[in-house]
């Protein structure tokens, strides 16, 4: 009765009640890793290899930073809404610095090998912002369910912008040509020497710094071949950003690959006396993926070259970096497009013609669905091409009505190494690149 009058006894009941009510809920992060855990379990992918989960880890990332520390009762619209201004500063700020000429950039760790690299930050778009709320919402869900949430749960994604409109953009013909054109004066610059160039340097009697203006290289270089200190029966290591780029661009244009897919090929891929690119399971993201795709004259006149200059085995790379390693797809968008775009852009201003505003590996994928419509390729071929699932996938988000005006046909035809019917015939199974060229 003393603890009655003093406050301070409580039912057995209602002291429970109590205890129930001031139990501290998980924070988020605990939650989210039990709630991915569970998932990989069942899926049985415990390493988190597949796309799906390495999907669901980065949209998770996303809203770790704010939502992490936080217990999951604590979630509400309020603290969304402050992530999804925060996302939004930091992607006017990335895009400030972009235009610039400053772009930040960030420290990215290759798994495959270990070594770190640079590469440009890029802003969480509004969609992706929607994507990441959804998961959070998803691990409330599961709370929920097994009685660890105690409430509703909140309405998170309804504190996502509105999704803006995807920018798929593709290229012109006469964007196409400047592209080309851009890739073979870069590949130029940096390509050093050749075994024809070592025996102009040693028969001729010009001076070195002639020589080295003509073919674009230090006089020093010159002079050290001449004394026999480089070239001496072997050829020197590549100049730094001497890579494949033309072919690159051929690749992806002319043949409609993911930039994945490209950086996934070995060089029995490139299957040459069969005139196809045949992209493996293993390179692609589905079952669908995987399919052979006839290449045009020109692409396999590019891709000759290119495996008599980097003969690669049967577990190479087909597209090695200078140090013979696999391309990663942020090496081909920063090293390789990134430049040619710039340059490209350059020759199109002067002709006051449209300038590229936006280009990616699938800015030229899409370009390749738009060129199959303009050889007359069938929606159901075209999917195949392309691998996909659905012939209106391709209809409706790949292929763009390209401007055929002047000079559009004689461009795409110079592209191609072919007519446009020629290209459609290969396209279609119906005939072999080699065909084509001993037609010509």
């Amino acid at each position: 009765m003393e603890k009655v009058n003093r406050g301070e006894w409580k039912s057995a009941k209602a002291e429970s009640a109590s205890g129930l009510a001031t139990a501290a809920a998980p924070t988020f992060q605990v939650e989210a890793s039990q709630w991915l855990h569970r998932r990989k379990v069942r899926a049985g992918d415990l390493e988190g290899r597949t796309k799906t989960m390495r999907d669901l880890e980065w949209r998770l990332s996303v809203v770790m930073d704010k939502f992490g520390p936080a217990p999951i009762d604590e979630l509400d619209f309020g603290l969304a809404d402050e992530l999804v201004i925060d996302l939004c500063e930091e992607r006017a700020a990335i895009e400030r610095a972009a235009a610039e000429g400053v772009p930040l950039m960030r420290a990215v760790r290759d798994s495959r090998t270990g070594s770190s690299y640079q590469a440009r930050r890029r802003g969480v778009s509004n969609g992706s912002i929607r994507k990441a709320l959804d998961a959070a919402e998803r691990v409330l869900r599961d709370a929920k369910k097994r009685g660890v949430l105690v409430g509703e749960v909140p309405a998170l994604k309804s504190a996502a912008p509105k999704a803006e409109r995807p920018r798929r953009s593709f290229l012109e013909p006469e964007q196409i040509a400047a592209v080309l054109r851009a890739a073979d004066l870069i590949g130029a610059e940096h390509r050093g020497l050749t075994w024809e160039a070592v025996d102009l340097i040693r028969s001729s009697s010009r001076s070195a710094v002639s020589l080295a203006r003509e073919l674009g290289v230090s006089d020093t270089l010159i002079r050290k071949v001449r004394r026999g200190e480089l070239w001496n029966g072997a050829a020197a290591a590549r100049n730094r950003n001497d890579v494949p780029r033309r072919v690159v661009i051929d690749t992806l244009i002319l043949g409609g690959l993911r930039v994945s897919e490209l950086c996934g090929l070995d060089g029995p891929h490139l299957d040459l006396a069969a005139g196809r690119l045949r992209v493996p399971r293993s390179a692609t993201k589905s079952d669908a993926g995987e399919r052979n795709i006839p290449i045009v004259p020109a692409l396999r006149q590019g891709l000759t070259e290119h495996r008599t200059e980097y003969p690669s085995g049967q577990r190479e790379p087909a597209f090695p970096t200078r140090n013979g390693t696999r391309q990663h797809p942020d090496n081909i968008r920063a090293r390789i497009l990134a430049p040619i775009r710039e340059r490209a852009n350059e020759q199109l201003e002067a002709e006051g013609l449209l300038p590229i505003g936006h280009m990616t590996p699938h800015t030229l994928r899409r370009t390749f669905a738009s060129m199959l419509a303009v050889c007359d390729v069938p929606p159901r071929r075209a999917m195949y091409l392309m691998g996909h699932t659905d012939p209106t996938l391709t209809l409706a988000v790949y292929q763009q009505v390209l401007d055929m005006g002047k000079g559009a046909v004689e461009i795409l035809e110079q592209t191609l190494g072919c007519t446009l019917a020629e290209a459609r015939a290969i396209y279609n199974g119906e005939g072999r690149a080699a065909e084509v060229d001993e037609k010509a």
